[in-house]
Protein backbone atom coordinates (compact mmCIF):
# COMPACT_ATOMS: atom_id res chain seq x y z
CA UNK A 1 0.00 0.00 0.00
CA UNK A 2 2.94 2.30 0.69
CA UNK A 3 6.23 0.82 -0.59
CA UNK A 4 8.19 4.01 0.21
CA UNK A 5 7.90 5.75 3.58
CA UNK A 6 9.68 8.91 2.49
CA UNK A 7 12.41 10.39 0.30
CA UNK A 8 14.88 12.85 1.80
CA UNK A 9 16.48 15.03 -0.92
CA UNK A 10 20.22 15.59 -0.60
CA UNK A 11 20.99 19.32 -0.80
CA UNK A 12 22.86 20.38 -3.92
CA UNK A 13 22.29 17.05 -5.73
CA UNK A 14 19.63 15.29 -7.76
CA UNK A 15 19.68 12.33 -5.40
CA UNK A 16 17.62 11.47 -2.34
CA UNK A 17 17.79 9.06 0.58
CA UNK A 18 14.86 6.68 0.26
CA UNK A 19 13.38 4.71 3.13
CA UNK A 20 11.62 1.64 1.74
CA UNK A 21 8.82 0.15 3.80
CA UNK A 22 9.91 -3.45 3.27
CA UNK A 23 13.47 -2.81 4.42
CA UNK A 24 12.37 -0.65 7.34
CA UNK A 25 9.91 -3.26 8.64
CA UNK A 26 12.45 -6.04 8.20
CA UNK A 27 15.00 -4.11 10.29
CA UNK A 28 12.40 -3.27 12.95
CA UNK A 29 11.36 -6.91 13.07
CA UNK A 30 14.96 -8.00 13.57
CA UNK A 31 15.52 -5.48 16.39
CA UNK A 32 12.27 -6.44 18.11
CA UNK A 33 13.12 -10.14 17.84
CA UNK A 34 16.56 -9.61 19.37
CA UNK A 35 15.16 -7.49 22.19
CA UNK A 36 12.57 -10.12 23.13
CA UNK A 37 15.08 -12.97 22.94
CA UNK A 38 17.60 -11.05 25.09
CA UNK A 39 14.86 -10.32 27.63
CA UNK A 40 13.99 -14.00 27.76
CA UNK A 41 17.65 -14.93 28.24
CA UNK A 42 17.85 -12.57 31.22
CA UNK A 43 14.72 -14.09 32.76
CA UNK A 44 16.43 -17.47 32.44
CA UNK A 45 19.51 -16.00 34.17
CA UNK A 46 21.60 -16.43 31.03
CA UNK A 47 24.02 -14.11 29.29
CA UNK A 48 22.19 -12.03 26.63
CA UNK A 49 25.49 -11.65 24.76
CA UNK A 50 24.78 -15.10 23.33
CA UNK A 51 21.62 -13.68 21.78
CA UNK A 52 23.44 -10.67 20.34
CA UNK A 53 26.11 -12.87 18.75
CA UNK A 54 23.55 -15.34 17.45
CA UNK A 55 21.38 -12.45 16.24
CA UNK A 56 24.16 -10.99 14.11
CA UNK A 57 24.86 -14.35 12.49
CA UNK A 58 21.15 -15.03 11.97
CA UNK A 59 20.71 -11.62 10.35
CA UNK A 60 23.51 -12.25 7.86
CA UNK A 61 22.47 -15.85 7.25
CA UNK A 62 18.79 -14.97 6.97
CA UNK A 63 19.48 -12.10 4.58
CA UNK A 64 21.65 -14.23 2.31
CA UNK A 65 19.48 -17.34 2.51
CA UNK A 66 16.22 -15.47 1.99
CA UNK A 67 17.60 -13.62 -1.03
CA UNK A 68 19.19 -16.75 -2.49
CA UNK A 69 15.93 -18.70 -2.33
CA UNK A 70 14.08 -15.76 -3.89
CA UNK A 71 16.56 -15.56 -6.76
CA UNK A 72 16.23 -19.29 -7.40
CA UNK A 73 12.42 -19.07 -7.46
CA UNK A 74 12.17 -15.89 -9.54
CA UNK A 75 15.36 -15.99 -11.58
CA UNK A 76 13.58 -14.68 -14.68
CA UNK A 77 13.06 -11.30 -12.97
CA UNK A 78 16.77 -10.51 -12.70
CA UNK A 79 18.73 -8.96 -15.55
CA UNK A 80 21.85 -7.59 -13.83
CA UNK A 81 23.98 -8.00 -10.73
CA UNK A 82 22.44 -4.80 -9.35
CA UNK A 83 18.99 -6.38 -9.53
CA UNK A 84 20.23 -9.21 -7.33
CA UNK A 85 21.16 -6.76 -4.57
CA UNK A 86 17.99 -4.63 -4.39
CA UNK A 87 16.54 -6.32 -1.29
CA UNK A 88 15.13 -3.04 0.03
CA UNK A 89 12.40 -3.29 -2.62
CA UNK A 90 11.32 -6.72 -1.41
CA UNK A 91 12.40 -10.17 -2.42
CA UNK A 92 13.23 -12.38 0.56
CA UNK A 93 11.82 -15.88 1.05
CA UNK A 94 11.28 -16.41 4.77
CA UNK A 95 11.87 -20.15 4.89
CA UNK A 96 15.10 -19.70 2.90
CA UNK A 97 16.32 -17.19 5.44
CA UNK A 98 15.09 -19.35 8.32
CA UNK A 99 17.01 -22.42 7.16
CA UNK A 100 20.32 -20.65 6.61
CA UNK A 101 19.94 -18.49 9.74
CA UNK A 102 19.25 -21.61 11.81
CA UNK A 103 22.34 -23.29 10.37
CA UNK A 104 24.48 -20.25 11.23
CA UNK A 105 23.12 -20.04 14.79
CA UNK A 106 23.52 -23.77 15.41
CA UNK A 107 27.10 -23.59 14.17
CA UNK A 108 27.83 -20.69 16.51
CA UNK A 109 26.23 -22.39 19.53
CA UNK A 110 28.17 -25.58 18.95
CA UNK A 111 31.47 -23.71 18.58
CA UNK A 112 30.67 -21.73 21.74
CA UNK A 113 29.78 -25.01 23.52
CA UNK A 114 26.29 -23.86 24.36
CA UNK A 115 23.32 -26.27 24.61
CA UNK A 116 21.83 -25.84 21.16
CA UNK A 117 18.22 -26.87 21.81
CA UNK A 118 18.02 -24.78 24.98
CA UNK A 119 19.01 -21.59 23.16
CA UNK A 120 16.91 -22.37 20.10
CA UNK A 121 13.88 -22.44 22.38
CA UNK A 122 14.77 -18.98 23.67
CA UNK A 123 15.00 -17.72 20.10
CA UNK A 124 11.89 -19.43 18.71
CA UNK A 125 9.17 -16.94 19.80
CA UNK A 126 11.31 -14.11 18.44
CA UNK A 127 11.38 -15.79 15.03
CA UNK A 128 7.60 -15.58 14.88
CA UNK A 129 7.62 -11.95 16.02
CA UNK A 130 10.17 -10.97 13.38
CA UNK A 131 8.11 -12.81 10.77
CA UNK A 132 5.01 -10.84 11.73
CA UNK A 133 6.72 -7.50 11.23
CA UNK A 134 8.25 -8.69 7.99
CA UNK A 135 4.78 -9.58 6.70
CA UNK A 136 3.65 -6.05 7.44
CA UNK A 137 6.52 -4.97 5.23
CA UNK A 138 5.21 -7.30 2.52
CA UNK A 139 1.78 -5.70 2.79
CA UNK A 140 3.15 -2.17 2.52
CA UNK A 141 5.36 -3.19 -0.40
CA UNK A 142 2.68 -5.20 -2.21
CA UNK A 143 4.67 -8.41 -2.62
CA UNK A 144 3.45 -11.87 -1.57
CA UNK A 145 0.01 -10.91 -2.91
CA UNK A 146 -3.11 -13.04 -2.88
CA UNK A 147 -5.32 -14.78 -5.41
CA UNK A 148 -8.67 -13.50 -6.69
CA UNK A 149 -11.35 -13.63 -4.01
CA UNK A 150 -15.04 -12.82 -3.53
CA UNK A 151 -14.76 -12.52 0.24
CA UNK A 152 -16.06 -9.25 1.71
CA UNK A 153 -12.63 -8.17 2.96
CA UNK A 154 -10.89 -8.74 -0.38
CA UNK A 155 -9.86 -5.57 -2.19
CA UNK A 156 -8.26 -4.38 -5.42
CA UNK A 157 -4.80 -2.83 -5.31
CA UNK A 158 -4.21 0.64 -6.79
CA UNK A 159 -2.71 1.25 -10.22
CA UNK A 160 1.02 0.62 -10.31
CA UNK A 161 1.18 -1.65 -7.27
CA UNK A 162 2.88 -5.02 -7.62
CA UNK A 163 -0.40 -7.03 -7.52
CA UNK A 164 -2.01 -4.62 -10.01
CA UNK A 165 0.91 -5.13 -12.43
CA UNK A 166 0.65 -8.91 -12.07
CA UNK A 167 -3.04 -9.04 -12.94
CA UNK A 168 -2.65 -6.37 -15.63
CA UNK A 169 0.00 -8.48 -17.33
CA UNK A 170 -2.28 -11.52 -17.10
CA UNK A 171 -5.11 -9.50 -18.63
CA UNK A 172 -2.92 -8.39 -21.53
CA UNK A 173 -1.70 -11.93 -22.12
CA UNK A 174 -5.26 -13.29 -22.26
CA UNK A 175 -6.37 -10.45 -24.54
CA UNK A 176 -3.47 -11.05 -26.91
CA UNK A 177 -4.18 -14.76 -27.00
CA UNK A 178 -7.88 -14.17 -27.72
CA UNK A 179 -7.49 -11.54 -30.46
CA UNK A 180 -4.89 -11.52 -33.26
CA UNK A 181 -5.45 -7.78 -33.65
CA UNK A 182 -4.65 -7.13 -29.99
CA UNK A 183 -1.74 -9.51 -30.18
CA UNK A 184 -0.25 -7.58 -33.06
CA UNK A 185 -0.70 -4.28 -31.29
CA UNK A 186 0.71 -5.66 -28.06
CA UNK A 187 3.79 -6.94 -29.85
CA UNK A 188 4.46 -3.52 -31.39
CA UNK A 189 3.73 -1.33 -28.37
CA UNK A 190 5.54 -1.41 -25.02
CA UNK A 191 3.54 -2.14 -21.89
CA UNK A 192 3.92 1.46 -20.70
CA UNK A 193 2.18 2.79 -23.83
CA UNK A 194 -0.77 0.46 -23.21
CA UNK A 195 -1.21 1.27 -19.50
CA UNK A 196 -3.79 3.98 -20.20
CA UNK A 197 -5.90 1.60 -22.26
CA UNK A 198 -5.74 -1.00 -19.50
CA UNK A 199 -6.96 1.44 -16.87
CA UNK A 200 -9.97 2.50 -18.95
CA UNK A 201 -10.95 -0.96 -20.19
CA UNK A 202 -10.11 -3.13 -17.23
CA UNK A 203 -10.44 -3.08 -13.46
CA UNK A 204 -8.11 -4.98 -11.17
CA UNK A 205 -9.85 -7.86 -9.37
CA UNK A 206 -10.32 -7.99 -5.61
CA UNK A 207 -7.78 -10.37 -4.07
CA UNK A 208 -6.99 -11.99 -0.75
CA UNK A 209 -4.96 -9.82 1.66
CA UNK A 210 -2.61 -12.78 2.02
CA UNK A 211 0.08 -10.69 3.71
CA UNK A 212 -2.33 -9.84 6.53
CA UNK A 213 -3.30 -13.50 6.85
CA UNK A 214 0.39 -14.32 7.29
CA UNK A 215 0.82 -11.47 9.77
CA UNK A 216 -2.03 -12.72 11.97
CA UNK A 217 -0.68 -16.26 11.72
CA UNK A 218 2.79 -15.15 12.83
CA UNK A 219 1.42 -13.15 15.77
CA UNK A 220 -0.63 -16.16 16.85
CA UNK A 221 2.49 -18.33 16.73
CA UNK A 222 4.39 -15.76 18.78
CA UNK A 223 1.73 -15.65 21.50
CA UNK A 224 1.42 -19.46 21.57
CA UNK A 225 5.16 -20.06 21.85
CA UNK A 226 5.55 -17.30 24.43
CA UNK A 227 2.84 -18.74 26.68
CA UNK A 228 3.96 -22.34 26.26
CA UNK A 229 7.62 -21.65 27.00
CA UNK A 230 7.20 -22.17 30.75
CA UNK A 231 5.23 -25.36 30.26
CA UNK A 232 7.50 -27.25 27.88
CA UNK A 233 8.78 -30.67 28.95
CA UNK A 234 11.85 -30.95 26.74
CA UNK A 235 14.37 -28.46 25.45
CA UNK A 236 13.86 -28.08 21.72
CA UNK A 237 10.08 -28.46 21.85
CA UNK A 238 9.43 -24.73 21.43
CA UNK A 239 11.68 -24.36 18.40
CA UNK A 240 10.49 -27.47 16.60
CA UNK A 241 6.87 -26.69 17.42
CA UNK A 242 7.44 -23.38 15.65
CA UNK A 243 8.89 -25.21 12.64
CA UNK A 244 5.98 -27.67 12.68
CA UNK A 245 3.24 -25.03 12.91
CA UNK A 246 4.90 -22.65 10.50
CA UNK A 247 5.30 -25.43 7.95
CA UNK A 248 1.63 -26.40 8.27
CA UNK A 249 0.34 -22.81 8.17
CA UNK A 250 2.62 -21.79 5.29
CA UNK A 251 1.42 -24.81 3.32
CA UNK A 252 -2.19 -23.68 3.77
CA UNK A 253 -1.52 -19.97 3.19
CA UNK A 254 0.01 -20.76 -0.19
CA UNK A 255 -3.44 -21.74 -1.47
CA UNK A 256 -4.58 -18.10 -1.26
CA UNK A 257 -1.41 -16.62 -2.75
CA UNK A 258 -0.82 -15.98 -6.44
CA UNK A 259 2.86 -15.04 -6.64
CA UNK A 260 4.24 -18.55 -7.11
CA UNK A 261 3.55 -20.99 -9.91
CA UNK A 262 2.64 -24.59 -9.16
CA UNK A 263 5.55 -26.80 -10.05
CA UNK A 264 5.31 -30.31 -8.65
CA UNK A 265 3.92 -32.43 -5.84
CA UNK A 266 6.96 -33.41 -3.78
CA UNK A 267 8.61 -34.71 -6.95
CA UNK A 268 6.02 -37.46 -7.45
CA UNK A 269 4.99 -36.53 -11.01
CA UNK A 270 8.59 -36.79 -12.19
CA UNK A 271 8.94 -40.16 -10.45
CA UNK A 272 5.70 -41.50 -11.92
CA UNK A 273 6.62 -40.33 -15.41
CA UNK A 274 9.98 -42.05 -15.08
CA UNK A 275 8.20 -45.27 -14.13
CA UNK A 276 6.09 -45.04 -17.28
CA UNK A 277 2.85 -43.80 -15.66
CA UNK A 278 2.31 -40.36 -17.24
CA UNK A 279 -1.47 -40.48 -16.74
CA UNK A 280 -1.09 -40.96 -12.98
CA UNK A 281 1.40 -38.09 -12.87
CA UNK A 282 -1.05 -35.83 -14.69
CA UNK A 283 -3.78 -36.46 -12.11
CA UNK A 284 -1.64 -35.17 -9.24
CA UNK A 285 -2.18 -31.58 -8.24
CA UNK A 286 0.72 -29.18 -8.30
CA UNK A 287 2.29 -27.47 -5.31
CA UNK A 288 4.37 -24.34 -5.12
CA UNK A 289 8.03 -24.47 -4.16
CA UNK A 290 7.10 -22.99 -0.78
CA UNK A 291 4.57 -25.75 -0.18
CA UNK A 292 7.13 -28.40 -1.00
CA UNK A 293 9.63 -26.93 1.45
CA UNK A 294 6.90 -26.45 4.07
CA UNK A 295 5.88 -30.10 3.78
CA UNK A 296 9.43 -31.29 4.39
CA UNK A 297 9.80 -28.84 7.30
CA UNK A 298 6.61 -30.20 8.86
CA UNK A 299 7.74 -33.82 8.49
CA UNK A 300 11.23 -33.14 9.89
CA UNK A 301 9.84 -31.18 12.86
CA UNK A 302 7.24 -33.86 13.64
CA UNK A 303 9.90 -36.55 13.66
CA UNK A 304 12.18 -34.48 15.87
CA UNK A 305 9.39 -33.76 18.37
CA UNK A 306 8.67 -37.48 18.65
CA UNK A 307 12.36 -38.14 19.28
CA UNK A 308 12.54 -35.38 21.91
CA UNK A 309 9.54 -36.82 23.73
CA UNK A 310 11.13 -40.27 23.90
CA UNK A 311 14.72 -39.27 24.63
CA UNK A 312 15.88 -40.34 28.13
CA UNK A 313 18.66 -37.72 28.25
CA UNK A 314 18.44 -35.66 31.46
CA UNK A 315 20.03 -32.71 29.66
CA UNK A 316 16.90 -32.40 27.50
CA UNK A 317 14.53 -32.21 30.45
CA UNK A 318 12.91 -28.81 30.84
CA UNK A 319 13.95 -28.65 34.51
CA UNK A 320 17.61 -28.68 33.48
CA UNK A 321 19.10 -25.21 33.09
CA UNK A 322 22.66 -24.63 31.89
CA UNK A 323 24.86 -22.86 34.41
CA UNK A 324 25.09 -19.08 33.94
CA UNK A 325 28.37 -17.56 32.79
CA UNK A 326 30.76 -16.96 35.67
CA UNK A 327 31.45 -13.40 36.68
CA UNK A 328 34.82 -11.90 35.64
CA UNK A 329 37.63 -13.44 37.66
CA UNK A 330 35.54 -16.44 38.72
CA UNK A 331 37.61 -19.53 37.94
CA UNK A 332 35.37 -22.04 39.64
CA UNK A 333 34.29 -24.96 37.40
CA UNK A 334 30.80 -24.69 35.96
CA UNK A 335 28.15 -27.04 37.26
CA UNK A 336 24.79 -27.84 35.83
CA UNK A 337 21.90 -26.32 37.69
CA UNK A 338 18.46 -27.73 38.13
CA UNK A 339 15.45 -25.63 38.97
Amino acid sequence: MRPIFFRLPLPGTDHAVTLYAYGAMTCLGFLAAIWVAAWRARTERQNPEVIYNAGLLSFLGGLFGGRLFYIVQYHTQFFSVWDLLKIWEGGLVYYGGLLLAAAAVIGYLRLARRPVLYWLDILAPSLALGLAMGRMGCFLNGCCYGDVSQLPWAFAWPVGAIPWSHYADAFLASAQAASPLVAGAGAAAPLGAMAGAIVTAWHAPAIHPSQLYALVNALALFVLLHLWFRHKRRHGQIFFTFILLYGASRFLLEFVRADEAEVYFLGLPTLLEGLGWPEAAGRLGGLTISQNVAAWMFAAAAGTLVWLGRSPSPLLRADYQPPPDPSPGDTRPKKGKRR
